[in-house]
């Protein structure tokens, strides 16, 4: 085996180390939150309902399009939070509601600004810009559980 040929497999060997120590010692240290196997699926389509507003948002943002910046939304605003079930916003930690309930009073403010004939799509993006670190912060605190 050439000198070059040894120096790659211990480098590889190497990488190989490191990469299956910090994995081993990968642990999820996120707060849980418990629900049943429903809410926490009604919880991930809130989820994915912001994450689809947002980048919708986004879009109709840069294009100047206000009226599709309000279109999308306000139906993320207060009525969606007005229809999720009471037994759900029990039993989510008054921490993270309050990170879900902002975020709803979020896309309602977003809905206001943008049906403001002086609508001015930085400030909105700016709010966006805000709510998603709201979303990176919730994501790096919490994880979902189901109840058994």
């Amino acid at each position: 085996m050439t000198k070059r040929q040894q120096r790659t497999l211990l480098t590889t060997l190497f990488i190989m180390v490191c990469t299956m120590a910090s994995t081993a010692q990968a642990v999820d240290t996120r707060k849980a939150v418990w629900l049943t196997a429903d809410e926490r699926e009604v919880v991930l389509i809130e989820m994915r309902n912001f994450l689809r507003g947002s980048q919708q948002v986004l879009e109709h943002s840069l294009n100047e399009d206000m009226k599709m910046v309000e279109r999308t939304a306000k139906p993320l605003g207060l009525k969606m939070l007005k229809n999720l079930p009471k037994e759900l916003k029990e039993d989510m930690p008054p921490s993270f509601f309050a990170m879900f309930k902002t975020l709803h009073y979020g896309f309602a403010e977003i809905a206001d600004i943008s049906k403001s004939p002086t609508a001015n799509s930085k400030v909105v993006l700016q709010k966006l810009a805000n709510m998603q670190k709201l979303c990176v912060s919730c994501h790096a605190t919490y994880q979902l559980k189901v109840k058994k």
